[in-house]
């Protein structure tokens, strides 16, 4: 039977904000994301909200993406079809609210909380908290917290944000309620009517979908309840309403579908396409299935569960929790659906089908929490293959490959209700959220008695699909839930199941990968069942502390304390109401129509590119684009130069630019063209090991002898201990969530305007200039803001302009070009990885008396920032330590990657890594605790000098550091921790204080200008700069600066867009400082314009007696027929505090290579889940000292960020490589950012009062990366729990832990062995003699009187009397008394 669709030529119809959209001839393959930034380019009013980043490849999905759809909730728009919106209404942020027509109270509390810096995640983060109040009701705390599951904030520590969505919670913290009061009551209906969007509610397909608002009746709402198809170009869109022929008793529909997937092996079932990520192939057909009634079914009886193969796992985990409420005997249904929500997030559960889910798992090896979780509850599914009536009913666990056909249709799944089952589904991933699992276990169990009378045991991405071990379930059935029966469970579980390893992780650098870490995650997932389970049907009693997972639990609002001058008060971004509203342009939002340009690149680290011109039917090696530009829409391919011959390539590499009419078509021209390259690989440099055993140098970039400090040899001899160490530091992805992107106008005379995100405009117009072969003012860098920074738009951001500016100038039309997540991680470098050797003298009160350090960078291919770098970490190693005797060297190493750039804090989170390490390795070799050590070799006022010799003025890091440690009742909670690790064995908690000394550099800002204009109608001021706006406040801190100088209202200043035309010769922003060097320029203007209007203020005085308002002052100085003063000034600052600047003779003006230093102490608690390696941060406290703050509330959001920045860096972030030198670790897919979980529930932040900064503008000083360094704190912190258990084991406490901390490096410096281990505590008491059962007991321990069992690695014997006796003739396997775990 063939499929033929009906053809109608009915058009696409959605309402978009209220407004009907009509589609004629909608083209199946192009995303929502797509047609709403095309909308946008045409028509303002119709936009994405807050920058687009196209990440269409992560199936898991950043938040910034979110659109309110009345079907859905929440939708991505980078995975949701067009054509899926027919008869829908989509909700973008714009339609929730405007500062021109009214603002909904989520936008105005995230803006007056200063929930937001750059602003480019905003929208998403407005868009989740209002889908959760349209969904009814007021959320709890806890709700709204886990409503962050699928929301990545880079630049802030989410606390404001969370605390912006508690203050509509039913429980919201009296800070959280204070905020509401201050923004005013919600009233939903209010904020729709005055935005426009105010229309009758759909209740047409029932209460559940009637939240989004179609008007009834509507032709949208009419063509919505009918079936649709759309063709374009041989792709076909067809979404039936319903399988059944009305017309006909014949079932022929059912076979229609069924026959197109057999006859057209590109044709797809679809329900929300979010696959599309994982599959990342182009269907000829999809046939969406949403709206198919046969479908939808959703029945609940006592028997259990049966949902249609179009419901979403969402109405799985809805349907399950009802259950729960009607059936409140039963405890496996809330777990169940508890299990499921590990899925991705609930934005994608929302359009995410288990069926396809399902699919994906058994067909691609996709890492499903579905599967395992459902395999566990015993699941069915039903599914039809060539005829309706032919429905075959298959176990889950018989789901494997091939056990369907491929032209298989999932119509329905069954999941039983089985009466007295205890069931758990365990996880662990990178991180708590949205982040594919290592290993997942379901397990459920029923009890006859004291026996197990049922069982089932299922493993997730451990073995090669999802499956039931058959021998540890035989193993529990008929026992009892004790020692032995774990020991044979845990030994038939692996003798069951083949174990399947992980690509991704095994790197170049670690061939093993995490394997030993997830082959040893079932044992605790296992044990863990057994603990919750014993305690459920009431065996034994576990302390509630170390039961199931750590705990998820709402951000406590932070307990901030600052000081405010007149003028520099706490207020929001001046752009703050747009960024919450989506009317803040990035560079791919402007309103330009142009081509797009996708970049092909290389995937190899080494060989020849020996044809560069475009490669014929004879040359062997080289690039082929004849495919490409047989695409329709393709209209170029740039070649990225004109050099034959001998031309060597590297990973990442730039080798051409595909341009076409469409971002989908370049993409997929970039991927028809063909690039063939000589000697691959060979010889090829990826490693920091690879490049020193070479002797690959990047020359002139080192660090050598700059510190050079007394004498080693007389220190070492003076020592009481001297050793030496190793350790590693990796590298970070700056990852900014608006990627590197830019966009080139061509202009009259050869000219070019480019839009572009950056750091560095006037650098990025200098090379362009050079590139195009143009005078340097022919070209004109602009930048509104960028969506994130962090470093590398300082300098990686001119490839990606030049490409764009470069096509641009060949087809004399505009081009933009805008990268992907994954192309930005295989293209532009990041943090500078580092090996890192020391030799340390100390004596035995712990005071060092010299240090030799050693270190290596991997610089990548090219300079860069290197050598600035290497000079920055070298500096940043002394921290605030006094080092009689020292010296650093610092040398960088090339290799065959992308050049590796700055990132946030530019070199010092790696110095600081090893300093603190140095110091960590002293305390543990002296057996002393490391506070005790950092505080007796730290500087005081008096000896507060640098070991290159520059004094650390107005230091005062020690007293921060005792003022901190008595504020935050550090050795009071320190002792708490101690009684909690003796109270709990699989839950550690530990609590670390760090110093924190970072020097300044003005050098990368100084120079920059700005002008100030007054403008003489009304007074209003408009201010041009040459920083950028990155999120940290720029703009705002500079217009409050111009405000206090000139004595102005604020209302009455902008802050225009960064512009090369305006304000030239301006230097990076970076380094913290650019916010102080424009702020001075500022001030400088308005100090000469100040000049200007004094006489004028004078006589005004003089004739009024009075001083006049502003506006006043500003007429009489310059008015239409009246007084012509100039009211436009020019200000610059340059400090002379450094060696870089230099008078007119080219002489240092200074001495060394920093202007000041920052101060500040940090402490953090956090809590160690034993079996896994999870962190989770308990409390953090920060002071800091930021002189006179110009604006505390964002600097303190600047402060979070950074430290949540530096938490990511030390815990969860991973750079990953192959052999080839490609990364693996690409996008949010495999790569980690900190999420809201991983925040410290409770932040306390002090900005240090009454300290003005002498030299500081106003008395201020930086802050934007300083306290990134303070998250040590965090890893300190982790490390200290991890000694705990490492002591009650009997093991050395002292251990050494070089980067990558994460989950499984932590796990593995608990010495745990392959299997939890309970050995510790009790080896300790049997050395002793005596085991206190008492002790044991309160443990939730089990002595087994006069049995026998194994612990470590002896044999031993229980004796009635309690006593230990010790057989040491006998070895055996690690194992455990389970039941004392």
């Amino acid at each position: 039977m063939s499929f033929a669709p009906p053809e109608r030529k009915d058009p696409l119809q959605f309402f978009l904000n209220g407004e009907l959209v009509k589609v004629h001839e909608p083209d199946p393959r192009q995303m929502l994301i797509e047609f709403l930034r095309d909308s946008k380019a045409e028509n303002s009013a119709v936009g994405s909200g807050g920058g687009l980043d196209w990440n269409q490849e992560e199936g898991d999905a950043l938040g910034d993406s979110l659109v309110a759809i009345q079907e859905y909730d929440l939708a991505n728009k980078r995975l949701k079809p067009l054509v899926a919106c027919h008869g829908l209404s989509v909700t973008t942020v714009e339609g929730v609210g405007s500062e021109r027509r009214c603002l909904h109270q989520v936008q105005k509390r995230i803006a007056e909380n200063h929930g937001m810096q750059c602003g480019f995640c905003t929208p998403g983060m407005v868009m989740n908290t209002y889908a959760l109040l349209k969904s009814g009701g007021k959320p709890t705390a806890e709700e709204s917290m886990k409503n962050y599951d699928g929301n990545i904030c880079r630049c802030t520590g989410y606390r404001n944000l969370v605390q912006a969505s508690e203050s509509f919670c039913s429980d919201a913290s009296p800070e959280a309620q204070q905020l509401a009061e201050k923004c005013g009551a919600h009233d939903a209906d209010l904020c729709d009517k005055l935005s426009g969007r105010w229309v009758e509610s759909c209740h047409a397909r029932g209460p559940e979908h009637a939240k989004m608002d179609v008007p009834r009746q509507s032709d949208a709402w009419l063509m919505a309840i009918q079936d649709v198809s759309f063709f374009k170009e041989g792709f076909a869109w067809y979404a039936p309403m319903s399988l059944e022929d009305r017309r006909s008793t014949l079932i022929n529909r059912w076979e229609e579908a069924l026959e197109i997937k057999k006859s057209k092996p590109r044709a797809m079932y679809i329900l929300g396409d979010t696959a599309k990520g994982i599959r990342q192939a182009a269907y000829e057909v999809l046939r969406r299935l949403a709206g198919v009634t046969e479908l939808n079914v959703l029945e609940k009886t006592g028997t259990g569960l049966t949902f249609g193969g179009a419901l979403t796992i969402q109405h799985l985990v809805e349907a399950l929790e009802q259950y729960q409420e009607v059936h409140t005997q039963l405890q496996w249904p809330k777990a169940l659906a508890d299990g499921l929500k590990n899925v991705a997030q609930h934005h994608i559960r929302s359009e995410a089908g288990w069926a396809g889910n399902l699919l994906i798992t058994i067909q691609r090896g996709f890492p499903s929490d579905l599967f395992p979780c459902l395999l566990a509850a015993d699941a069915e599914i039903s599914f039809v293959t060539s005829n309706a009536r032919d429905e075959k009913r298959l176990a889950l666990m018989d789901l494997k490959p091939g056990a369907v056909p491929f032209n298989a249709l999932l119509t329905k799944l069954h999941i039983p209700n089985v009466e007295g089952a205890f069931f758990k589904y365990y996880r662990v991933g990178q991180r708590k959220w949205l982040s594919h699992c290592f290993a997942g276990a379901g397990f459920r169990l029923q009890m006859d008695g004291a026996k197990v009378k049922d069982a089932r045991v299922a493993l997730g991405y451990w073995a090669a699909t999802p499956s039931r071990s058959s021998k540890a379930e035989g193993v529990l059935v008929g026992s009892q839930l004790d020692t032995a029966t774990l020991q044979s469970a845990i030994r038939a579980l692996h003798e069951d199941l083949e174990f399947a390893e992980e690509r991704q992780f095994q790197t170049v650098d670690n061939p093993e990968g995490k394997d030993s870490y997830r082959r040893n995650l079932p044992d605790g997932y296992l044990f863990k069942f057994f603990q919750e389970a014993q305690n459920h049907f009431k065996i034994k009693s576990w302390p509630p502390e170390e039961l199931g997972t750590l705990p998820v639990k709402p951000l406590k609002a932070g307990d901030l304390k600052f000081q405010e001058a007149p003028g520099l008060e706490n207020k929001p971004q001046l752009s703050a109401m747009g960024l919450t509203t989506g009317s803040v342009r990035y560079t791919d939002d402007q309103q330009i129509p142009a081509l797009f340009g996708y970049p092909v690149l290389s995937e190899v680290a080494t060989g020849k590119l020996e044809h560069l011109e475009w490669r014929s039917e004879d040359d062997e090696n080289g690039i082929d684009v004849s495919e490409a530009l047989k695409i329709e829409g393709v209209v170029d391919v740039v070649e990225i130069g004109e050099t034959l011959g001998d031309w060597r390539v590297l990973t990442g590499q730039q080798l051409a630019l595909v341009v076409a009419d469409s971002y989908r078509t370049a993409k997929r021209g970039a991927g028809a063209v063909q690039v063939k390259i000589a000697n691959a690989n060979e010889d090829a440099i990826i490693t920091l090991d690879q490049a020193i055993a070479a002797e690959s140098y990047l020359d002139s970039a080192h660090f050598r002898n700059t510190v050079d400090k007394g004498d080693l040899e007389e220190g070492f001899k003076a020592s009481d201990l001297v050793f030496e160490g190793t350790t590693y530091v990796i590298g970070q992805h700056a990852f900014p969530l608006e990627k590197q992107t830019a966009l080139a106008v061509p202009e009259e005379k050869k000219g070019m305007t480019v839009w572009h995100s950056t750091q560095g405009h006037d650098f990025t117009r200098a090379k362009l200039a050079g590139v195009l072969g143009v005078p340097g003012s022919s070209v004109v860098c602009k930048q509104s803001r960028a969506g994130g920074a962090f470093g590398p738009k300082n300098s990686r951001q001119v490839p990606t302009a030049a490409m764009a500016a470069v096509a641009a100038h060949k087809l004399d039309k505009a081009v933009r070009v805008a990268y992907e997540a994954t192309l930005e991680q295989l293209a532009v470098g990041g943090r500078h990885s580092f090996k890192t050797q020391y030799k340390v003298g100390v004596n035995k009160d712990g005071k060092i008396q010299a240090c030799n350090v050693e270190s290596w960078c991997n610089g990548g291919c090219t300079h860069d920032f290197t050598g600035f770098l290497n000079l920055e970490m070298g500096e940043a190693i002394p921290s605030v330590y006094w080092w009689p005797n020292m010296k650093i060297n610092v040398h960088a190493m090339k290799t065959n990657l992308p050049s590796n750039t700055a990132v946030r804090s530019f070199g010092s989170p790696q110095g600081n890594f090893v300093c603190e390490a140095i110091i960590e390795d002293v305390a543990g070799r002296l057996g002393k605790p490391v506070e005790e050590i950092r505080e007796i070799n730290m500087c005081t006022r008096e000896n507060a000098v640098t070991p290159w010799g520059q004094p650390m003025e107005y230091y005062n890091a020690d007293m921060l550091w005792k003022k901190l440690k008595q504020d935050a009742s550090f050795v009071e909670r320190e002792k708490q921790c101690e009684a909690f690790n003796a109270q709990h064995r699989w839950r550690k908690r530990g609590i670390s204080a760090v110093p924190l000394a970072y020097g300044h550099c003005y050098a990368y800002a100084a120079g920059t200008g700005a002008l100030v204009n007054i403008h003489g109608d009304d007074g209003s001021v408009t201010v041009h700069h040459g920083g950028c706006e990155i999120g940290q406040g720029i703009h705002t801190k500079v217009a409050q600066v111009v405000a206090v100088s000139l004595g102005c209202p604020l209302d009455l200043i902008r802050v225009a867009d960064t512009n090369t035309e305006v304000v030239p010769n301006a230097r990076f922003t970076g380094g913290s400082i650019t916010t102080e060097v424009v702020c001075e320029a500022a001030r400088q203007a308005c100090k000469q314009l100040l000049e200007t209007l004094r006489p004028h203020r004078e006589f005004l005085v003089k004739r009024d007696s009075k001083e006049p308002s502003w506006p006043e002052l500003v007429a009489a100085a310059n008015a239409v027929l009246g007084h012509q003063e100039k009211l436009s000034a020019t200000g610059i600052f340059s400090p002379a505090g450094n060696k870089y600047t230099t008078d007119v003779e080219g002489n240092a003006l200074g001495t060394y290579h920093g202007d000041y230093f920052t101060y500040g102490a940090g402490i953090s608690e956090v809590e160690l889940d034993v079996l896994t390696g999870e962190i989770r941060p308990l409390r953090s406290d920060i002071l800091y000292d930021v002189g006179q703050s110009i604006n505390p509330g964002i600097e303190i959001g600047q402060l979070e960020g950074a430290f949540v920045y530096g938490i990511g860096y030390y815990l969860y972030e991973e750079p990953l490589r192959d052999a080839r030198g490609v990364e693996r670790s690409q996008g949010v897919w495999a790569y980690k950012p900190p999420m809201a979980p991983e925040v410290p529930i409770e932040f306390k932040v002090e900005l240090l009062r009454d300290n003005p900064f002498p030299k500081g503008v106003l008395g201020s000083k930086a802050i934007g990366e300083p306290p990134f360094m303070l998250a040590y704190s965090v890893l300190g912190a982790a490390k200290k729990a991890i000694a705990s258990v490492r002591k009650e084991n009997g093991l050395p406490e002292h251990f050494q832990m070089p980067m990558p901390c994460t989950v499984d490096a932590i796990q593995k410096a608990c010495l745990l062995g392959s299997a939890p281990v309970a050995s510790g505590w009790v080896e300790a008491k049997a050395r002793s003699g005596a085991v206190d059962d008492a002790r044991w007991r309160a443990l939730g321990l089990e002595l087994r009187l006069g049995g026998v069992f194994l612990v470590g690695r002896r044999e031993r014997s229980c004796k009635a009397d309690g006593q230990m006796s010790w057989d040491t003739s006998q070895q055996s396997q690690v194992t455990q008394d389970v039941t004392g775990a």
